[in-house]
């Protein structure tokens, strides 16, 4: 007998079947479990468990891994999408900013990349633009992101590309976006902001104690949570409806206080009504790597998870889940409630989930002209670079970072969490070259999280819950 490509998930005294090539999940005994860990002997099994396995593979479950070759479903048309299909650009006016933040990969703390005085040149952005135009003619909507550095520090340039914009893409419909530490918010530019209709991400970790932490000015000695907590205030006073269109980015360290982090985006008066998203320190090629491994706020942190699964099964009102685990526990209903689940066995060319398609979902381009996959990426990283805007997209380069898993191809093609594999070819870098290594380094990490979510997943399920209900 083929051995079958599944993997098994215990839960207290329960025992589940997941088959990865349907991504179906079901609940066995301990006998079933033994026949398919064990020699195989059916003698271990009931006429009901062999009824039960029968009914398995009459749904496709139970088949062994066809995976032959890695290959992404996209590859033969990524450069077809990309030549027509673009929607949105991710621009780098600067790569300068009046704040020292740690964890800022410009920061100092990660390998090759520091503050500098480069910055975007009009003509540098106006081909950048035009490079989106003649590769989004299929398009009806355009996004077009403005980053650092601080872009604030270039607005007169960001005036000039928001103009260029409505002119060349008057046809389409357009949206601005806006990353920013917010101190060199003036009334002038607030007010801008609102006509132009744009969404702002605004950095903001937390109360006085946390956020200046980490986040100080150029002179690495002043806190900057006073002077950003103060242009919120100026916003909610002279554009109150330009919150609504407003993001707060959380970088949560580990070091601080989960629970006084919690309670402030929960109670305080002016940040408490806004969306907060939140992002660990990212330790993709940082000097010195972040260990995480705070007790308390592990034990926090699922105090807060169990109450927005609470949400989920109607014991508790919506105003009662923390800001800070929305996104955990929608991820529960995002990737796995929402699987695909299919009686059509796996292919045998796939590739694991993870990459984006390069310079389609989060185009980025850097203040020299260089194109990225996004803005996460090491831009001095020769194998991250996937063009320019001058000379075009390198297909084959794109090709290469959307098919990232052949690196690691013989480990990935037998990996139960094939399909719900988080990696990119971020994190494969060692801050030179992408890596095989360094990719291998994180599966256990990625594993044991989608398994995470696989127990949430069936705990609420067999609780009764409404997946339908979102956040």
């Amino acid at each position: 007998m083929d051995k079958p490509f599944v993997h098994f998930i215990k839960l207290h005294k329960d025992i589940y079947l997941f088959d990865v090539n349907t991504n179906m999940i079901c609940k066995i005994n301990k006998r079933i479990f033994e026949y398919f860990t064990g020699n195989g002997e059916r003698e271990v099994l009931s006429a009901d468990d062999v009824l039960i396995i029968e009914n398995m593979r009459k749904c496709s479950m139970l088949q062994p891994n066809k995976i032959e070759k890695l290959e992404h479903p996209m590859t033969e048309i990524v450069e077809d999408i990309l030549e027509n299909n673009m929607t949105k650009l991710t621009m780098q006016v600067t790569q300068n900013c009046n704040f020292r933040c740690d964890y800022c990969v410009y920061s100092g703390s990660y390998h090759n990349r520091i503050h500098n005085n480069k910055r975007m040149d009009w003509e540098t952005a106006k081909t950048a633009l035009d490079f989106l135009c003649n590769h989004s003619k299929n398009s009806a909507e355009i996004n077009i992101s403005f980053y650092g550095g601080e872009p604030l520090l270039e607005m007169e340039l960001i005036k000039k590309c928001v103009d260029y914009a409505r002119r060349i893409f008057k046809r389409k419909q357009l949206a601005f976006n806006l990353t920013t530490n917010a101190s060199l918010l003036t009334d002038d530019i607030i007010l801008y902001m609102k006509k132009e209709n744009f969404q702002l991400t605004i950095s903001l970790d937390g109360p006085p104690e946390v956020h200046d932490k980490n986040r100080t000015f150029s002179d690495g000695k002043r806190g900057t949570y006073d002077i950003v907590i103060d242009k919120i205030k100026k916003i909610n006073e002279i554009a109150q409806e330009l919150l609504e269109h407003i993001t707060l980015n959380a970088v949560l360290d580990d070091e601080n206080d989960f629970a006084l982090i919690n309670q402030y985006f929960t109670n305080e008066p002016i940040v408490k009504h806004m969306i907060v998203s939140t992002n660990y320190i990212n330790d993709v090629n940082r000097k010195d790597k972040i260990e995480r491994g705070n007790a308390r706020n592990y034990v926090e942190i699922c105090n807060e998870k169990f109450v927005g699964m609470m949400y989920l099964l109607d014991r508790v009102p919506r105003e009662s889940v923390p800001k800070l685990v929305v996104r955990e526990v929608a991820d529960i209903r995002e990737i796995v409630y929402k699987r695909s689940i299919s009686e059509q066995v796996m292919q045998k060319e796939a590739h694991p989930g993870g990459p984006c398609m390069p310079g389609v979902q989060r185009p980025f381009v850097n203040a020299y002209g260089k194109l990225f996959p996004c803005e996460r990426v090491n831009e001095t990283c020769e194998e991250m670079c996937i063009g320019n805007i001058y000379d075009g997209f390198d297909i084959d380069k794109v090709k290469k970072l959307l098919n990232v898993g052949k690196i690691t191809e013989e480990i990935c093609k037998n990996c139960w969490a094939f399909n719900f594999c988080t990696q990119c070819a971020v994190t494969a870098d060692n801050g030179k070259k992408i890596t095989p290594v360094v990719r291998l380094e994180k599966c256990n990490k990625v594993r044991s999280h989608v398994e995470n979510l696989f127990k949430d997943y069936i705990v609420l399920k067999e609780c009764g819950c409404d997946f339908s209900k979102v956040f």
